[in-house]
């Protein structure tokens, strides 16, 4: 079974009206993001079959053999005209304990065109830097380039510059700790940013030219021209194409559902769901029946 996902925009105040244009949206304000696939409570994307039939995404996860509050991988499709806040996301014990959430955000983009980030300086020092008000400064200016991948696991400082497109792959959560906005004069989240940050080497975040990459809970993979697809996959095309004798299209996403392969004619990235969520499932579940 093939079921497409109905995109849903996001205005922010940093979007690019690029994705008001591609994708059509009715919207006087930039669209920031589009939702490509989701099963979040802010946005919920419906799936589709091609003879039409409507499908909730939560509805798919007895097929993955879990058993979560929600189907747990989101993917956006990201356009910037401005600097998004400098952040940090927390990881699952921190979003467990003072949010009430399951699980927190771990994600990573995708580069669709030269782009600019900011990552820490293996040396950063959150506190002190906020008290010497030199943040931007500590920050390292990176410039991946299309094709590249950058992971951003939970706990580390990063910001999306201005001219980028990528799309973002991440675990179903929106919780975000801002710490510096450019005078946009949004809520700052100091406190729990400074509680949530770590220390890490931005070189080992870097993914050259992806051909493959695997974290903990989403495993993704570049394919190009004529390739044969797992089952229960989610594909998102990077070019129009063909999924067995269905025409798809540019930034389409897909879920490939059941037993048999998939022939697939086009550059798509291919994502699966990896361990880590089956691991979570227990220590969850491990938690309900202790209370």
């Amino acid at each position: 079974m093939i079921l497409k996902a109905i995109p849903e925009p996001r205005e922010m105040i940093w979007g690019n009206i690029i994705l008001n244009n591609l994708f059509g949206f009715n919207s006087q304000n930039p669209i920031g993001e589009v939702w490509l696939l989701s099963d979040h409570p802010l946005i919920s994307t419906k799936l589709q079959t091609p003879s039409g039939e409507s499908f909730d995404l939560r509805s798919l996860l007895k097929l993955f053999g879990l058993k979560l509050p929600r189907f747990p991988i989101l993917i956006k499709l990201i356009a910037s005209e401005q600097w998004l806040s400098v952040q940090i996301h927390p990881d699952d014990q921190l979003a467990q304990r003072i949010e009430n959430e399951p699980w927190g955000k771990n994600e990573c983009w995708f580069f669709l065109k030269d782009s600019t980030i900011a990552l820490p300086s293996l040396n950063l020092d959150l506190k002190e830097s906020l008290l010497n008000d030199s943040l931007t400064r500590d920050m390292n200016i990176l410039h991946p380039r299309a094709g590249d991948l950058v992971y951003v696991p939970a706990g580390v400082l990063h910001a999306i510059g201005p001219g980028s497109l990528l799309i973002e792959v991440q675990q179903s959560s929106d919780l975000t700790y801002r710490v510096h906005d450019w005078g946009r004069n949004r809520e700052l989240h100091i406190q729990k940013a400074i509680e949530a940050f770590r220390k890490i080497n931005p070189d080992d975040l870097v993914v050259r030219s992806l051909d493959n990459f695997a974290c903990s809970y989403f495993e993704i993979y570049r394919c190009y021209d004529d390739t044969y697809i797992r089952p229960n996959s989610i594909v998102v095309m990077l070019t129009d194409g063909l999924i067995n004798d269905m025409r798809a299209n540019q930034y389409g996403t897909y879920l490939l559902l059941g037993k048999q392969f998939f022939h697939l004619k086009g550059d798509a990235l291919v994502i699966k769901l990896a361990d880590g969520w089956y691991q979570l499932q227990k220590a969850i579940a491990g938690q309900a029946s202790d209370s």
